[in-house]
């Protein structure tokens, strides 16, 4: 009698949890932002790369249908595309139309309005309209940058900048809860040099060369465990609870230690030692999850950077 009201128990928390499952199914949804460093970085003449930072934000945007909507996902896509701006002052140094710059499908309560606004199915405002809007205008930004001088704070960025507008909370849905990856391509040659040194708050080239003095000095085998001995060369963590919840690729690392054909000039080079220190930053801040990509050979391999860290 006992093994029989074991088993009717054991069927009623079976049920019950299959029961409990159905009514927290989760839907997850893509909220990518690209966080440009507008900085002296994009004029060809001082730091020429195959890759115009315009041409990876164009190829990623045209990635949206029909790969990154199609991702696990049948209907009812909930995507958010963005750009966020570093330094908030360039929005209007440059006359940027923000407006453009945003391509948002929570706006869509029907699934056929939103099949039709991607297929471009007799309706005014399109995705690809959209997207080439939002292409021009990310272009035209990124040429008065390449013509400028103006720095990036990317530390007080991530300690202060990135927040809910950046980082989507989960919508309660009926029984579905949509949840969101919020992924921030950050495009960045990887030296912090915005005008505070020596603090905590930079990575200048300045300070790459010091560590690999002291490192080569120190004759220890691992670059690791010769920052943990020697925090000086630590960016401090940015204090920011939203960075638990972001994820984070970095493209375009400019190797300033390299020679125009490619070549080493200095061991270990200036993109090994970014990354050792990069790594420690981003673990110490509590991103969720990050890479970090040098600068890339063609359109295609930055474009495929981006992809393969979504899919993963």
């Amino acid at each position: 009698m006992m093994k029989k009201h074991f088993l009717i128990g054991l069927l009623i928390l079976m049920a019950t949890a299959k029961l409990s499952a159905q009514k927290q199914k989760e839907v997850v949804h893509y909220n990518i932002v690209f966080a440009p460093d507008l900085s002296n970085r994009l004029n060809p003449k001082l730091y020429p790369k195959a890759v115009n930072d315009a041409d990876i934000v164009n190829g990623v945007l045209d990635q949206i249908w029909p790969n990154i909507l199609r991702i696990k996902r049948d209907q009812g896509q909930l995507d958010h595309y963005s750009v966020d701006f570093i330094n908030k002052g360039l929005i209007n140094m440059y006359k940027v139309n923000t407006d453009v710059l945003t391509i948002d499908f929570q706006r869509f309560d029907k699934q056929n309005d939103r099949i039709n606004y991607i297929m471009s199915r007799g309706v005014p405002q399109t995705l690809p309209g959209d997207i080439g809007k939002f292409a021009a205008e990310y272009r035209k930004l990124n040429n008065k940058a390449a013509l400028s001088n103006n720095g990036a704070d990317i530390w007080t960025y991530f300690k202060s900048g990135i927040d809910e507008r950046i980082v989507l909370p989960e919508i309660p849905q009926g029984k579905i809860t949509h949840r969101f990856r919020n992924i921030m391509v950050l495009i960045t040659d990887g030296y912090i040099e915005a005008g505070i040194y020596k603090k905590g708050y930079d990575l200048s080239s300045d300070k790459v060369s010091e560590f690999r003095n002291a490192f080569l000095k120190s004759k220890e085998s691992n670059m690791e465990t010769f920052l943990a001995k020697n925090p000086r060369f630590r960016i401090n963590p940015a204090k920011n609870p939203f960075l638990n919840n972001l994820e984070v690729i970095v493209l375009e690392m400019y190797d300033r230690s390299l020679s125009k054909t490619g070549a080493a000039t200095k061991h270990p080079t200036d993109m090994e030692i970014m990354k050792i220190i990069w790594s420690d930053w981003m673990r110490s801040s509590g991103v969720k999850r990050f890479e970090l990509k040098p600068i890339a050979g063609n359109k295609t391999e930055s474009v495929k950077y981006v992809m393969d860290f979504i899919k993963r």
